[in-house]
């Protein structure tokens, strides 16, 4: 791949559509908008084609989407009704028929923990895991330097799914007991409004770490989040995990996760690299640019 290449990158979200172009390995031309979902799957492929489209020629994009997506062709399996008719859309299909150029999908959180290792907290690491904590709990593993999916009908691992608390578990609810019903940024939220209804976002919660049942609610939460972690690093004996999501921009959330994981490990596991993710929003753009440069191209995004 010739050094002046351009990449076209996107990252659909349920409320955001960002984009940029890669060329040389750096973002430029960054632009975004609203999704606006309401709108129908359609109209929101047409505002990112438009997004895109402004930017000039480039040779090839690479998209980060909300939705579990077929790696193998890039068509979206499912999709919540944050984005109503999504499921069942052909977005590699959609992308290349727009512009004749190449196109690479997949999934959001599996975009940015690849975009960790190409450009963030885990660039040069070969096998991680890249943890996002969120309204759920979201995870993309790397293996070799490959995504790793699986070969069950699901697109990608379900990190969040781990069943964390067995006694807990409900034939009527999927999730009961499961690392991201105790361990996600909801299940955070959900403790801490319980002492008190204005403790309703991280800032706020973090903020109020002086008051003793704040900071208790608080360590009872990372404690979660450190055994969950723990569990994913004793399956995967992977040298390295990030831990990302805007809660853990929060120091004493990353240091407490950091110091919890690491007394929990078997002795054998210990030193394992914790690290907080470093691309923020761009992680997912990184990770689709450097998808497509390899599926199309076989090279890493330079």
């Amino acid at each position: 791949m010739r050094a002046a290449q351009r990449i076209a990158a996107l990252d659909i979200g349920g409320t955001k559509i960002k984009a940029c172009v890669f060329e040389g390995g750096t973002p430029s031309q960054k632009s975004e908008c609203d999704t606006a979902a309401n709108e129908g799957a359609a109209a929101v492929l047409a505002r990112a084609a438009a997004l895109i489209r402004t930017f000039g020629p480039f040779d090839a994009i690479g998209v980060s989407t909300a939705g579990q997506v077929d790696p193998n062709n890039g068509v979206i399996r499912y999709a919540n009704e944050n984005l109503p008719g999504y499921t069942g859309m052909d977005v590699k299909g959609y992308f290349e028929a727009q512009f004749q150029r190449p196109a690479a999908v997949l999934n959001d959180v599996c975009a940015a923990a690849l975009g960790e290792g190409t450009r963030g907290a885990a660039a040069g690491v070969r096998d991680y895991i890249c943890l996002t904590y969120g309204t759920g709990i979201g995870g993309g593993v790397v293996l070799d330097g490959q995504l790793y999916y699986g070969t069950g009908p699901s697109a990608g691992g379900m990190l969040g799914g781990l069943i964390l608390h067995p006694e807990d578990l409900d034939p009527q609810d999927p999730f009961a007991g499961t690392y991201e019903r105790y361990a996600s940024a909801t299940a955070l939220r959900t403790a801490a409004s319980g002492l008190d209804p204005a403790l309703t976002n991280g800032h706020a919660i973090f903020q109020r770490l002086d008051e003793p049942e704040v900071r208790t609610v608080v360590n009872a939460w990372l404690d979660q989040v450190a055994a969950g972690a723990v569990s994913l690093i004793h399956v995967f004996n992977i040298p390295c995990v990030v831990l990302g999501g805007g809660v853990m921009e929060q120091p004493y959330a990353i240091q407490g996760a950091q110091a919890r994981i690491e007394k929990l490990l078997i002795p054998g596991f210990r030193g394992v690299r914790v690290v907080g993710a470093a691309l923020g929003n761009m992680a997912g753009l990184y990770g689709a640019a450097q998808q497509v440069c390899k599926t199309e191209f076989g090279v890493d995004l330079e």
